[in-house]
């Protein structure tokens, strides 16, 4: 037995029309997003400053650099493009996947923050990216069927498997709760679809019980039952 199983045709839902309100995005719902890789090596993308241009301050051209010591730690700041002393432009790949919204924007009401600079509404929500497991192009593999295997058995409480939706994942994919990123919210492309209801009641009891070993719950359960098949 395997958790896409278990649940059958009510792993997905589609959502009624509205979808694309923003007042109706929903935990469980997919999106397409731009995604960042989170980088091992951090490098820089480092302003060259035209030796004739008197301010010092305006940049055209950019190298890429492996951050040293100095990084975070410039000593002019640039007001083209605009960068401060203690910024850096940093260097990462980014790419447009499924993700599911975990948390909606969440707005800070009647705060008076005039006078200060500070930016109360930042206007951000909460994603897990989703991750193919196979070549959409070819089809072909790119993980061992014994580990698509214990993820479908519910073996890992930092992953969830998507089985292939029509219209959503071309193939089979997982979900990384350790992939979790800050989103603009404006920049989701809402789908029609979302986690069947029980399939995202078990995913919200399975992120409480990643952060924090919270349980017994449905998901406890069901993961013991699986795993025990």
């Amino acid at each position: 037995m395997f958790i896409d199983e278990w649940f059958d045709k009510d792993y997905y839902k589609q959502l009624p029309l509205g979808y694309r309100i923003q007042a109706n995005f929903v935990f469980g719902q997919f999106f397409f997003t731009h995604a960042y890789y989170a980088h091992e090596n951090l490098e820089l993308w480092r302003p060259v400053i035209d030796p004739d241009e008197p301010t010092k301050t305006i940049a055209s051209n950019f190298r890429i650099v492996a951050a040293g010591r100095d990084a975070f730690k410039r000593t002019i700041p640039l007001h083209v493009p605009k960068l401060e002393t203690n910024e850096e432009f940093i260097v990462v790949r980014a790419k447009r996947r499924p993700v599911l919204l975990m948390q909606p924007e969440a707005a800070l009401m009647a705060v008076d923050n005039r006078g200060y600079r500070g930016k109360v509404q930042r206007r951000r929500c909460l994603v897990a990216q989703v991750f193919g497991l196979a070549d959409v192009r070819t089809q072909q593999p790119e993980f061992s069927p014994s580990f698509v295997e214990r993820v479908r058995k519910m073996e890992f409480p930092q992953l969830l498997f998507l089985p292939q939706k029509a219209g959503l994942l071309e193939v089979d994919s997982v979900l990384r709760l350790d992939e979790l990123q800050s989103v603009f919210t404006p920049h989701l492309e809402p789908t029609q679809f979302a986690l069947g209801d029980a399939v995202s009641s078990v995913l919200m009891e399975q992120w409480r019980f990643f952060i924090a070993g919270t349980g017994p719950s449905e998901y406890t359960e069901i993961r013991e039952l699986i795993l025990k098949s």
